[in-house]
Formats: C-alpha cells, structure tokens, sequence
C-alpha cells in the first residue's frame, strides 16, 4: 500500500466510533494525475467527509516526505491555457461549503519528515495561493496558520486525534 493510501487508512481508522466517516471514491484517472479528454470522469471535491455531533469537516488528506509541500501536490498540475492549478476548483468548492453552518473544510498535510500534521483550512491555502509569494507550503506555515493534530506510531501504522480536531473545528464553528 503506497503511503498515500496508508496515511488515508490510518486517518480512517483514527476517526471516533460515533463519527459518520465516508472516503469519496478516486476515480481511475485521479490516479495518473488527472485526464481531461475524459467525458466522464468521477471528480470529487475532498477525500473524507467526517460527521460528528451535528459538525461535518470536508478533508482533503496529503502526505510528504518533505519538510514543504508543493502546491501542485494540493492542488493538481498548473494548467497554462486555464492559468489555474487542475484541482484548484475542489479547494475552492470546499470552502464555499465551509461558509454554510455546521460546516468546516480542511486539507490535512502530514509532513513525515518531521512527524507533524497539520490541518489547515481550505481558505487559508487559497489566501497562501493568492499571495503568491512561494510555490510550496513550508511546514512552518502550517503550524502557525492551522491546527496541528496529534498523532502516536503504533507498530506499524499510526494514529491521529481526530477526535480533538473534529472539537476543535466544531467550537470554531460555534463562532462563525
């Protein structure tokens, strides 16, 4: 299992029991980077969607074995007729759908290197985009700008808090 699929396991895994979890399904050319000559094609705006406690976080999960992660890591290939990234839409999607009640839209970034992850929400990298000043998000960034969730190895696989990010993110919510 690639670490990708790996991380996304053991993200499932960590989910609390009482959660609703559901992992949209990649379609086939997601995994060769993205076709657009397909007509149709399965192209879904998060990985995850977490129900817990009347709360629903869209999550978008990324795995790195570097202490910065490329944005065409997050958000697809750069399309030079489009002057956009490929699947700049979905993160752009997920937080339209974070502005409604009840609702919160993260990418989730485990920079392996340093043993960290971070969740950091959806318009918070399109302002990272926006600003334009690097072409990949330093892990340094992500702990100020997000919220770093825990995590512990086990033998093999680990486990992650999303119990404490899912209160986290429904006390902000709280707020909005």
């Amino acid at each position: 299992m690639n670490t990708g699929k790996r991380f996304e396991a053991d993200f499932k895994a960590s989910c609390p029991k009482d959660a609703w979890v559901y992992r949209l399904k990649d379609s086939a050319a997601t995994y060769y980077g993205g076709n657009d000559q397909l007509s149709f094609s399965i192209d879904n705006i998060c990985d995850f969607l977490v129900y817990h406690s009347g709360h629903l976080m869209l999550a978008e999960l990324k795995t790195i074995d570097q202490k910065s992660i490329p944005l065409p890591k997050i958000l697809g290939t750069w399309n030079k007729e489009k002057g956009k990234y490929r699947k700049e839409k979905h993160i752009r999607d997920m937080d339209a759908a974070a502005q409604h009640e009840g609702i919160s839209a993260v990418v989730v970034i485990e920079f392996r290197p340093i043993r960290r992850t971070f969740a950091v929400y959806a318009a918070d990298v399109l302002a990272f985009l926006a600003a334009g000043e690097r072409k990949s998000i330093p892990w340094q960034w992500a702990a100020v700008k997000g919220i770093e969730v825990d995590q512990r190895q086990l033998k093999v696989n680990w486990r992650y808090d999303v119990a404490g990010l899912l209160a986290r993110l429904e006390k902000v919510g709280e707020n909005k």
